[in-house]
């Protein structure tokens, strides 16, 4: 079965990988799809978004890094993705991943899977990273080795 797991990704997290990881460990093919919102600011270009994932991802064969600036479930019917697959760290979190749930569910009739993070993985978000970037801060309990060293090298 193909699955996607759509987000922003604005960098991924171990948390994200937590999720991409279980994710490639039940399915066929994960899509880890980064996804361009008009409406939202980034800190990174989606090139650097995906060059990250492909760097986290890099060990799992089953997954399949790509971007979009579509909707999710247009994505989907290209490419024949089954179900979505979507992370949350706490409850607090289920409302709105429940409301996306429900869209997807009416405008293309795909599933969504709703996962909790892996315990201690709660606090971890991109907006902590951005936040901690800024400033200058350690990142290596919230992004994933090779995120830090790309973010390194590309001075971002």
């Amino acid at each position: 079965m193909k699955v996607i797991l759509p987000g922003s990704y604005d960098p991924v997290t171990l948390g994200h990988l937590d999720i991409i990881k279980r994710a490639a460990g039940e399915y066929d093919e994960v899509f880890v799809v980064a996804f361009v919102n008009p409406k939202k600011q980034y800190r990174f270009s989606v090139e650097d978004r995906v060059a990250m994932l492909m760097l986290a991802t890099e060990e799992l064969d089953n997954v399949l890094v790509s971007y979009s600036d579509g909707r999710v479930v247009d994505y989907m019917r290209e490419h024949g993705i089954e179900k979505i697959v979507k992370g949350y760290r706490t409850e607090a979190d289920l409302p709105w991943e429940r409301e996306q749930a429900e869209y997807n569910k009416k405008h293309g009739g795909y599933e969504t899977e709703l996962w909790k993070c892996r315990e201690g993985l709660e606090d971890v978000s991109s907006t902590l990273a951005r936040e901690k970037l800024s400033a200058g801060d350690d990142c290596e309990n919230i992004l994933p080795k090779p995120v830090i060293e790309y973010i390194k090298e590309q001075r971002k």
